[in-house]
């Protein structure tokens, strides 16, 4: 399973958010070296998996700001794939805390995923609605 690197196509066209973007996949792709390496302790994990909980729910906060700015006429949608994620992740954290779950290649793959998947079509909506 190959990092995210980062790519124009990721770009939506504000410059804020796109670096909160890049910042995000510094915190996953800092995740997927680790387990990569086989050097994932569960303390190191668990202050990544933190910090990428944290990330999210400051990214989610500005870009619906952002959104509700532009009046993005989608935002209602896009504020519940967000409340979605961010239970998501907070679960994992939760499950890794509790020694329920340990990182493996299937979450990576789902974080990694989630957040190129949710770049491309999801937040490029709202760049759409502008442009028109």
């Amino acid at each position: 399973m190959p990092r995210i690197e980062w790519e124009g196509s990721f770009s939506v066209n504000n410059r804020e958010i796109d670096d909160q973007h890049k910042k995000w996949i510094a915190i996953i792709n800092e995740l997927h070296d680790s387990m990569m390496k086989g050097d994932i302790s569960l303390g190191m994990t668990l202050n990544t998996m933190k910090s990428m909980k944290e990330y999210v729910k400051y990214h989610f906060e500005y870009e619906e700001e952002y959104m509700r700015k532009i009046n993005y006429p989608g935002m209602t949608e896009h504020i519940k794939i967000h409340a979605r994620f961010y239970v998501l992740i907070s679960q994992y954290y939760n499950d890794l805390q509790s020694g329920k779950m340990v990182l493996n290649s299937e979450i990576m793959s789902i974080l990694m995923n989630w957040l190129k998947d949710h770049i491309l079509n999801t937040d490029k909506k709202y760049i759409s609605s502008i442009e028109q």
